[in-house]
């Protein structure tokens, strides 16, 4: 099989670079706009990756460049000694993984075919856009369809009790796997497992109470691949698991993880600036998890409507979806909340404030709760913990304490060996862009020398 590259002119990116900042963006804006991770454009800037035609494309549109960067690339076969690659057999990236099915059958044929063509046509599937809108139709059909759907298999394979709890047990180590080394290290293994392992089950022969089970074990495994991509940076593919997951929910009736998956796309709105968006997620979120009963995703679901209302620039509104966080909080009764939920505590709704007063501006605030959030267990949640070394840096900065910010950046450096995480390297990029200006400080210049290599790391 033919595989396709691209040959990238060598003034591509100092092109981009001049492009960009005529515009007087941020690599960190640019990045929301085209959907892309800042650290991702870094490295296209430094020569660092070469982009897939269907990225310089939408950097084209953005910039205004009237096709300059596109001129500067073009498709070959990497097999052909150079020679232009014929056109790939097409997939619908459009349509892939986006559709809510109207029966739990058809919903298992979507979700399939979503696992599958990752694993066998990964490098057409990566390039899938991101529109954070697209989330509100699977949102809407959440809240509307009948749940708890009759779901009774008649495959040839016999599917039992012991078969959903293998479910259940390897998507627990991957969580693991995946909150203490990053998306990287579990995305593709967990994706091969949905799609050797839990499709068949999923297509197999079980009763109504273990049908029920066992599509809420595979919703759950499908959400933490759909978290796992978007650590990674595919966004768009990340989009379409979360879509699927919550399709599989439904049909297990499963009320609060779906509260939990439909707080995971806020999540992600939140983070690629679509605060309008994230907001309606957010609360789809805390009416499923307050029908359900489940105090702390109702905290988690306010939490993340506040950090939407903080990236789209509503201090009223963040601060009043804040209160009603920490009230929730207060009130729930974590013992008895799903195992999958044991990450949201007091360090981590700490961090989800400082989150919001970063987005707002306000260092002096944002500082004060990213210093509580680390008071976390760094070695369990050791992606999570150099989020917040990043957030309490740029707290710093923001408020002009930047000797402070530039040592604290180096111990996020550091807190990102071994990652396997975009999200980390985005929030040091978007650090490394804030003290860009102030290089001559120690602490700074420091911090500069030492991310300078993990950016543009390929």
């Amino acid at each position: 099989m033919t595989r396709q590259t691209v040959a990238v002119d060598p003034a591509f990116g100092p092109r981009l670079k001049e492009l960009r900042e005529r515009r007087g963006l941020s690599l960190r804006r640019l990045g929301q706009q085209v959907h892309c991770s800042h650290g991702y454009l870094w490295d296209l800037e430094a020569g660092g990756k070469r982009p897939s035609m269907s990225v310089v494309a939408l950097l084209d549109a953005v910039l205004n460049a009237d096709g300059q960067l596109s001129a500067l690339v073009r498709a070959v076969s990497a097999d052909s000694g150079g020679r232009t690659a014929p056109p790939a057999e097409p997939v619908d990236m459009a349509v892939t993984g986006l559709e809510f099915a109207s029966d739990w059958r058809h919903g298992v044929a979507v979700a399939a075919k979503l696992w599958r063509e990752d694993m066998q046509r990964r490098d057409l599937l990566v390039g899938a856009s991101f529109s954070a809108a697209v989330f509100l139709t699977p949102a809407l059909r959440w809240l509307t369809v009948r749940l708890d759907e009759r779901l009774a298999g008649d495959g040839e394979r016999l599917v039992g009790e012991p078969d959903v709890e293998t479910v259940r047990q390897i998507t627990n180590v991957y969580r693991a796997l995946d909150n203490q080394y990053g998306g990287a290290h579990v995305r593709d293994g967990l994706v091969r497992f949905l799609n050797s392992e839990v499709a068949a089950m999923l297509q197999g022969r079980y009763d109504a109470r273990t049908g029920s089970a066992l599509f809420s074990a595979a919703a759950e495994a499908t959400q933490l691949a759909g978290w796992a991509s978007y650590d990674v940076g595919l966004h768009g593919l990340a989009q379409r698991y979360l879509v699927q997951a919550l399709r599989l929910a439904a049909a297990a009736g499963d009320q609060p993880l779906g509260a939990e998956i439909l707080a995971a796309m806020s999540h992600q709105a939140a983070y690629l600036g679509a605060s309008t968006e994230a907001i309606d997620l957010a609360r789809a979120a805390g009416r499923t998890a307050a029908e359900a009963g489940v105090g702390a995703i109702q905290a988690e679901s306010a939490v993340l409507e506040a950090q939407g209302h903080a990236v789209g620039g509503d201090e009223t509104a963040c601060a009043e979806a804040l209160d009603r966080a920490e009230r929730a909080f207060d009130r729930a009764d974590r013992a008895s909340a799903p195992q999958w939920i044991g990450y949201f505590d007091e360090s981590y709704l700490a961090a989800k404030f400082g989150h919001c007063f970063s987005a707002l501006g306000r260092g002096e605030l944002a500082a004060r709760f990213a210093l509580r959030s680390l008071q976390m267990d760094g070695r369990r949640f050791a992606r999570g913990r150099q989020f917040n070394l990043a957030l309490l840096a740029v707290a710093h900065a923001q408020s002009g304490e930047l000797e402070k910010a530039g040592s604290v950046g180096v111990q996020a450096v550091e807190a990102a060996e071994g990652l396997g995480s975009v999200r980390s390297r985005d929030y040091l990029a978007a650090l490394a862009d804030r003290l860009a200006p102030h290089a001559g400080l120690p602490a700074v210049r420091e911090f500069s020398e030492r991310v300078r290599p993990v950016l543009q790391a390929v």
